[in-house]
């Protein structure tokens, strides 16, 4: 009988439009993310070598460890977009008014 395997590797990246996992590599040590793909596994090594790789690089980005196998993105960018938006900002009361 074939031992299950006990942890997935993969790569998050956090993009402006959400996390994606890194769904393909490429030549030249490229790695491509699509929202609409299923996640790509990768050897421990590899998956934490290519989170550094893309965080020097200026990304955001994980290794995650996980104990069974992704079959689609963290969110359903199926039904919907993520959008980044800024708080509106507080206007922060003096306190040195305050009674006691």
């Amino acid at each position: 009988m074939a031992k299950k395997k006990e942890n997935y590797w993969y790569v998050l990246v956090l993009t402006s439009g959400g996390p994606v996992f890194v769904t393909g590599v490429g030549e030249g040590k490229t790695a491509f993310w699509k929202k609409d793909e299923k996640p790509k596994e990768f050897s421990a090594d590899y998956a934490k070598d290519m989170a550094f790789g893309l965080m020097v690089n200026g990304y955001t980005a994980f290794a995650v460890c996980n104990r069974f196998e992704l079959d689609n993105q963290p969110y359903r960018y199926d039904i919907g977009e993520f959008e980044w938006k800024e708080n509106e900002k507080e206007v922060e009361e003096d306190d040195s008014n305050m009674e006691v």
